[in-house]
């Protein structure tokens, strides 16, 4: 089963799909889907939540699954899986769904593609949780009829969606909420209410008993820094420097984590600490004045404190202009990017870890990055160097650390992947997409000896050729992920050589957790040559179990 949450970053937002509670227990005891079934039909239950206020603690999922394991045996079905997609919408073409799409391919094909367990549809509590876009209508609507007998229950109702051309989406509702919903928001801001969001720094969060309005009242222990952060930009600090500051002091952002350059800069750069706000890019003003309106939160008192809407524009002309801040954009045209503006790419950024002591007095473990040597360095050619702002940046040439660990990963290949054969898995839909395009060129074909009429067989092609590109999508998908399952599998140092840089990282990432980049001993210049003994590399032994 798939389940997209990390363990150590926890999210409301995440998509999953496990065997239903009742068929798990059945599976333990050694029994098998077709026995527990009994003859009923077996189905999806599908359950989404848009936005999720309960800190991601599936409480609304679960009453879904409930429901739909009630509506199903009340209609002689039964749920074998339960797939969700937690705080998504389904109003937005931009949001993928991960387990709505895994559920439709697995509903296309008849079976859940690890476990083979088999499925003929999907029960929701209402349509809305499944679809709400055409395109989801129509890749829905293809899965079920490709599955052929395809069922489909909304609440306690059986829906025949073979028949439904999709016209009752509401779709006019969803673009009327939106329009609502902005509107809103425009009247609050130049009304000057609290708008919502997570908690800022420098301000209390919502909290319901005793209710309070998140980001309206001040938080008293973290007010004195951010009028301080505000204060040493003003003077003329780095951005670095603040957070370097910070960070010495043991001052937690608003989710208690350490401070970044960019973390800095968007907090000093947002004027929600003067009572200001940006909306689309631009400063709510009153439509009569003109002047910046004040919102209703606590902000500074510039004769108490001595900041205030001025500071904030003299911060603000000196930040970096080609970038947006807190939805500020640059006045005039910004040009895009150039070829000689993109990143560089390098074999190990990511992969080094710096080995010094920072200023906390910690091993600063920060990921070294690639960078182009410019001016008089130049000589000596790029280098990867860390960026952490508490560390003062450990570095080492590109050429010389390439070439070593390049040597050190082919020997690790060569003596543990040489001689191992793949092991790939072949895609389950093979049979059915060449059954579909047989019958797409048997329609073809017919139209073209005049047997069938364009107009009878329309609507069957373009269904056809919607399911064969799904299915072709869906294939690549397999493909890809085998190949990346078996990269290190019959390994021959010839691959290494045509190569393009991004597989080249990806075999490296496959073979090496980290590499530990020692600072230079005491006494020892920063030209002398290289010393591969300071360069410490961790294996993943777990790439090598695999194999055996």
């Amino acid at each position: 089963m798939i389940d997209t949450r990390d363990a150590e970053r926890a999210s409301r937002t995440f998509s999953r799909w496990y065997v239903a509670p009742e068929l798990q227990m059945w599976l333990d005891k050694g029994g098998t889907p077709d026995s527990w079934l009994g003859g009923r039909t077996p189905l999806i239950s599908y359950a989404r939540v848009s936005a999720d206020r309960l800190d991601g603690d599936s409480t609304g999922l679960t009453r879904q699954h409930r429901n739909n394991t009630r509506n199903a045996e009340r209609l002689g079905c039964a749920v074998v899986l339960y797939y969700e997609d937690n705080n998504l919408t389904a109003a937005k073409a931009a949001v993928t769904r991960p387990a709505f799409h895994w559920m439709c391919q697995d509903i296309a094909h008849g079976c859940e593609r690890e476990s083979g367990i088999p499925v003929r549809g999907c029960v929701s509590v209402e349509r809305e949780r499944v679809y709400r876009l055409p395109r989801d209508f129509v890749r829905f609507q293809d899965a079920l009829m490709m599955a052929g007998d395809g069922v489909f229950i909304e609440g306690s109702s059986v829906l025949d969606l073979a028949c439904d051309d999709g016209l009752g989406l509401g779709l006019a509702e969803v673009d009327r909420v939106r329009t609502r919903t902005a509107r809103s928001r425009a009247d609050r801001a130049e009304e000057g209410r609290v708008f919502a969001g997570p908690r800022r720094f420098g301000w209390l969060g919502a909290a319901r008993n005793p209710f309070r309005c998140g980001n309206k009242h001040r938080n008293d222990d973290e007010w004195p820094h951010l009028v301080a952060m505000i204060k040493a930009r003003a003077a003329g600090m780095s951005w670095r420097g603040i957070a370097a500051d910070l960070n010495r002091r043991g001052v937690g952002t608003a989710r208690g984590g350490r401070w970044s350059e960019q973390g800095v800069k968007a907090l000093v750069a947002n004027p929600a600490w003067w009572g200001g706000r940006v909306l689309d890019g631009v400063l709510v003003t009153d439509p009569t004045t003109g002047e910046p309106v004040i919102g209703e939160w606590h902000h500074v008192d510039e004769e108490l404190e001595g900041i205030g809407f001025e500071t904030w524009k003299t911060i603000m002309t000196g930040v970096n202009a080609a970038r947006l801040h807190r939805g500020m954009r640059r006045e005039g045209v910004c040009p895009g990017p150039t070829d000689a503006m993109k990143v560089r790419a390098y074999l190990f950024s990511g992969v080094l870890r710096c080995g010094r002591l920072n200023d906390l007095g910690e091993v600063c473990h920060s990921k070294l990055s690639g960078n182009r040597a410019t001016g008089r360095n130049a000589k000596y050619g790029d280098y990867y160097r860390c960026g952490d702002v508490n560390c003062r940046g450990i570095g080492r040439g590109v050429e010389s650390v390439d070439r070593y660990l390049e040597g050190l990963v082919l020997d690790y290949l060569d003596e543990y992947f040489s001689g191992t054969t793949q092991d790939t898995t072949a895609w389950r839909g093979e049979e059915k997409l060449t059954a579909l395009c047989v019958q797409r060129r048997a329609i073809e074909e017919s139209v073209a000896a005049g047997k069938s009429a364009w107009g009878d067989v329309r609507d069957l092609l373009a269904r056809l050729t919607r399911n064969i590109e799904d299915l072709g999508a869906e294939r690549q998908e397999h493909l890809d992920a085998e190949a990346k399952r078996n990269l290190l599998r019959g390994w021959r140092r010839e691959k290494w050589g045509s190569m393009a840089l991004e597989r080249r990282r990806e075999v490296i990432s496959c073979a090496l957790t980290s590499v530990l980049v020692l600072p230079v001993p005491a006494g020892v210049s920063d030209k002398a040559p290289f010393d591969p003994s300071l360069l410490r590399p961790v294996w993943r032994r777990a790439a090598v179990h695999s194999t055996l």
